[in-house]
């Protein structure tokens, strides 16, 4: 299929919803009184291997600011999650 000008190159069936790739998705964390995830999605934390803060747009209506970790589960899942400093929600990015 070759596309017309202006048209794009990844046309897609009227009514199509297309997922983006790891979209972060709202996830159910219990955190301890520092923050850190002790839970997710009723799965318990085994280790924090890294922890990092995000403030981006901070100049905007819409500032982003988040508290990233990456967790290993008891499973052996390595997962990462964000507890959104704007909204209160928790969400993961790559697994759980």
């Amino acid at each position: 299929m070759v596309a017309r000008a202006g048209e794009s190159r990844a046309a897609r069936p009227e009514g199509r919803v297309v997922a983006r790739f790891n979209a972060p998705r709202a996830a159910r964390v219990e955190a301890n009184a520092n923050g850190s995830p002790l839970q997710v999605n009723h799965r318990a934390v085994a280790l924090v291997r890294e922890e990092w803060r995000v403030v981006d747009r901070w100049w905007t209506e819409e500032p982003v600011i988040r508290g990233y970790f990456e967790v290993v589960l008891e499973s052996g899942e390595n997962t990462v999650v964000f507890h959104d400093g704007a909204n209160g929600g928790w969400y993961t990015q790559r697994g759980a």
